[in-house]
């Protein structure tokens, strides 16, 4: 039940990492994927392509709604948006400095761990995301990111229920095509 608040909260910080990444404007297709693992090889995976990209002189801010994260069960999407307070805080947030940041070039893909800070339920943290991204020709970058998220460090308990609880480390993967500007 807690464990789909965890999985939006680290496909939120993925999308925004890996939004950050490659610095540009608009997502044609986006691919976010939260993933917690529990005993016995329980998988619990959540997904969103909701991301808002916002770029200024010196970030690109990331902000991903926490409500439409979609892990399959109507009850532990409810779970997830209590535990993640949605009402209170509806986005999490992700600021990468353009500083951190390598752009492909053509024929030359970049790649490289970018930090920035992610805010989520109230709390920003510092965070690292791997990216790659590449110039896939029409106009089009295609960008992969992957991170772990502890969700420890925003003071969000492992979801547990019926006696089941799931590890707090959480994966994030995300998949984009965005449009260059």
């Amino acid at each position: 039940m807690h464990t789909r608040s965890l999985f939006s909260g680290m496909f939120l910080l993925v999308a925004v990492l890996t939004e950050a990444a490659i610095a540009l404007s608009h997502s044609r297709e986006s691919s976010l994927t939260v993933l917690a693992h529990g005993p016995a090889g329980l998988r619990i995976e959540g997904k969103s392509a909701d991301v808002l990209v916002e770029e200024d002189a010196s970030a690109l801010t990331f902000k991903v709604p926490i409500a439409p994260i979609d892990t399959g069960i109507g009850l532990r999407d409810r779970h997830l948006r209590e535990m993640l307070e949605a009402e209170k805080f509806p986005d999490a947030i992700l600021r990468i400095p353009l500083s951190e940041l390598t752009f492909p070039k053509e024929r030359q893909p970049a790649e490289g761990t970018a930090k920035g800070d992610l805010t989520l339920r109230g709390q920003s943290r510092p965070v690292e995301v791997h990216y790659r991204a590449e110039l896939a020709g029409g106009g089009i970058t295609k960008v992969q990111g992957a991170m772990q998220l502890d969700m420890r460090d925003f003071e969000i308990k492992s979801p547990s229920y019926l006696g089941v609880t799931v590890a707090p480390l959480v994966e994030v993967k995300v998949e984009l095509a965005m449009d260059g500007t």
